[in-house]
């Protein structure tokens, strides 16, 4: 995910955060992807689930991974529910402190990155 991310921010030419259908187009050009140029706006309408005319990462993401699998969703929801303490349905960035302690993290360990 964290190399699709990359690439994604690679893509962006002008660093809005989405891609427009000209980076979008030069992308499938500079990776050589295969899709003819009569058919990259059409692969971009179909990865523009808002159609908003802008491909932003979770558009992409999800178009790339595809819906998420009951057992990931199960597991993305007991976290939530476990860091959502007070049922509120909001997780604040505190309460997300609080509950992971970063300084045992490999990168953390190694000197790539802070707590």
């Amino acid at each position: 995910m964290v190399g699709l991310q990359r690439i994604f921010k690679v893509m962006d030419d002008d660093n809005s955060g989405s891609l427009s259908l000209r980076e979008f187009s030069k992308a499938c050009k500079e990776f050589k992807v295969g899709i003819s140029e009569q058919n990259v706006p059409i692969l971009f309408d179909l990865f523009d689930e808002n159609k908003d005319g802008t491909l932003d990462y979770d558009e992409f993401l999800y178009k790339i991974r595809g819906e998420i699998s009951t057992a990931r969703m199960d597991a993305v929801e007991k976290a939530f529910d476990k860091m959502d303490s007070n049922g509120s349905g909001i997780v604040d960035i505190n309460i997300i402190k609080a509950s992971y302690d970063a300084k045992s993290h490999p990168d953390v360990v190694n000197g790539k990155r802070t707590e």
